[in-house]
């Protein structure tokens, strides 16, 4: 019997068109848009987690600080370290958070943990959790892309959301916690559990559930000739006149939101504050905070400045344009991160550097750089070693009106940078 011969000249042409179809129809592989960050959550005290505790991971971008990457599981009986994994968008900075809820209150928090841009996987390590304890009980929930405050104090609640507070009183409920408003039933808040509904004139949110509480610092404000300062802490107002002579102690009521501005009126003390979003200069020493802040107490008229300084660095990153008055080349990306705690992170030109800063009443400060050791081409070397220099040098900051950030040296040589 013949072997068949196979006319390899006929079927190899037929081979190839049926490869080449089958390469077009399938599907193109897509690039990722994210990493991955993992760690592990774990707390020192010998305090059991209860069966029903939820832990929440969150990533915060630092442009615009909303969560851009957040997983969030239930403890099912587990005790810390509890490992967690969350996916978080390619080549951006932020900001990683834990919490643990436990019988629908926040109970242990970590401190933020810096996230630089990148494409690569990250392991962080051991994110450590510390007993969270607000004067009163406050709570940060999400329902859908809304997020909230809510605040409990005797037996009274205020729910801070979209701009506006809304104080909220007890009602009777099946299950669980209600407060609503005693003008408007159609707005309330229910905690069930770890979870919760809020509706705002009768339109009810989506399920909300736990975020990652943030404990936010008093407001403080201060003003000169004659010296006086101010401290809101939750409802709280403590104002203090004419260098300690004179102090007032107060509930602060809800504010009336006016353009930019929150005005609260207090007729029993005689007294309105307003706190506008305007970038205001200290009379003094120059330093720039984020708010202006005016007084207006029996007969007389008092302004001033408030917030915190470092809210104005911090966020966005700042993109560095000019060093000493000479424009950074095309070619070379110097930029400069303020984060929490006091700490910044960045390109110098040429290697990534981190390091710390100080705020103090009068001026702006770096502490020493570290950064990365590669070598790069002649430009870069020059500008990062002009930059680095000069950063070192800086004794204060200001913000003008065009946004723009200056670091100003005790010479007034300025590196100007801009988001």
């Amino acid at each position: 019997m013949e072997t068949p011969v196979i006319n390899l000249r006929v079927i190899a042409p037929d081979l190839l068109l049926v490869l080449l179809l089958v390469i077009l129809a399938s599907p193109a592989v897509a690039e990722p848009s994210t990493r991955s960050i993992s760690g592990q959550l774990t707390y020192m005290q010998r305090i059991a987690l209860t069966p029903e505790s939820i832990a929440v991971v969150e990533f915060r971008a630092n442009d615009d600080q909303q969560v851009q990457g957040e997983t969030r599981f239930g403890s099912e009986g587990r005790q810390v370290p509890l490992p967690f994994a969350l996916q978080i968008p390619l080549e951006t900075n932020g900001q990683v958070r834990g919490a643990i809820w436990s019988a629908g209150r926040p109970r242990w928090v970590t401190d933020s943990v810096p996230i630089t841009a990148g494409t690569d996987p990250l392991e962080i390590g051991t994110l450590r959790l510390y007993p969270f304890t607000p004067a009163a009980f406050t709570a940060v929930m999400r329902c859908g892309d809304t997020e909230f405050q809510i605040d409990v104090q005797d037996d009274q609640a205020r729910l801070h959301i979209g701009g506006q507070s809304f104080d909220l009183f007890p009602v009777a409920a099946a299950s669980g916690a209600k407060f609503a408003d005693q003008d408007d039933p159609g707005t309330f808040f229910w905690s069930k559990g770890n979870s919760a509904l809020v509706s705002l004139s009768g339109q009810t949110l989506p399920e909300c559930v736990a975020a990652v509480p943030v404990e936010k610092a008093p407001f403080r404000a201060r003003g000169n000739e004659p010296g006086w300062s101010l401290e809101i802490n939750g409802d709280q107002l403590q104002l203090t006149l004419d260098y300690g002579a004179r102090e007032i102690k107060a509930k602060l009521p809800s504010p009336i939101s006016i353009d930019t501005a929150k005005v609260y009126q207090l007729p029993e003390q005689n007294l309105s504050l307003r706190i506008s979003g305007q970038r205001c200069s200290d009379t003094m020493t120059g330093m720039p905070y984020p708010n202006r802040v005016l007084l207006e107490l029996e007969d007389r008229h008092l302004s001033g400045c408030g917030g915190e300084p470092n809210a104005l660095l911090e966020g966005a990153e700042w993109r560095v344009r000019s060093l000493a008055g000479e424009p950074v080349p095309d070619a070379v990306a110097v930029s400069i991160s303020f984060l929490e705690d006091n700490r910044i992170a960045g390109s110098s030109g040429c290697n990534r550097f981190m390091g710390g800063y100080e705020l103090t009443g009068e001026g702006l400060s770096f502490g020493q750089i570290a950064g990365t050791m590669m070598a790069c081409p002649e430009l870069q070397m020059q500008t990062e070693q002009r930059f680095l220099g000069l950063l070192q040098a800086v004794t204060r900051f200001e913000i003008p009106a065009d946004g723009q950030l200056q670091l100003v040296t005790s010479d007034d040589q300025r590196i100007t940078a801009e988001r």
